[in-house]
């Protein structure tokens, strides 16, 4: 199975992101997350409507899920503290679901109709400078107990948390099925240039 990519939405809106997230999306992104902490559901839906047709069909809201029953989305995401109290997730018929996990453990508690999951943090984080480790073996030391997890969870687990393109061998090595990008992408200096050079390792691993 092919490495796979996602990228976050930065927390802030930045200038001009409607207009660079649909360029991604344009270069072979097929999931933008949109998370936006804060933001009102009339505030999630104009972001929304900033994007064409085709990119909004790309995305997964992190909050304010009514908005998908008005406006064609991917999916939707379920935060840590957001997911049922069950542990059993369904998904809204014809969407997509993710969720979040910060400990192996929790990788094997939650049920549900997920189509991938994000484990972080991995690495230092670059949007949030001083979150997570050194690397994979700071957060998770137990190498071994990290591999069987990721080989025995029900869903695809993609990295998240200081990711960059150099790190993307060491993470399918370790079982990863793929990335979560977000600084490293809106932080760069030319975030398509940015996407394309992580679109392009991905593509070289094995």
């Amino acid at each position: 199975m092919p490495f796979q990519l996602v990228v976050i939405t930065p927390e802030r809106t930045l200038p001009n992101e409607a207009a660079t997230a649909t360029a991604l999306l344009s270069r072979g992104l097929e999931r933008l997350h949109v998370r936006k902490p804060g933001a009102t559901a009339a505030e999630v839906a104009a972001y929304l409507q900033a994007l064409p047709p085709p990119a909004r069909r790309c995305c997964m809201l992190h909050s304010c899920h009514e908005v998908a029953k008005q406006t064609a989305v991917r999916g939707i995401h379920y935060r840590e503290a957001d997911r049922p109290t069950a542990g059993v997730i369904k998904a809204p018929p014809g969407l997509e679901v993710s969720t979040s996990f910060h400990a192996l453990p929790d990788l094997g508690v939650c049920r549900g109709e997920l189509d991938y999951v994000f484990l972080s943090p991995i690495y230092s984080s670059i949007s949030k400078p001083g979150h997570g480790g050194e690397g994979a073996a700071a957060t998770f030391p137990d190498a071994d107990a990290l591999a069987s997890a990721l080989v025995g969870s029900r869903y695809p687990v993609l990295a998240l948390g200081g990711v960059t393109p150099d790190r993307f061998s060491e993470l399918a090595e370790l079982g990863f099925a793929g990335a979560a990008l977000l600084g490293s992408i809106w932080a760069a200096d030319d975030p398509l240039a940015a996407w394309d050079a992580a679109r392009r390792a991905a593509e070289r691993l094995p």
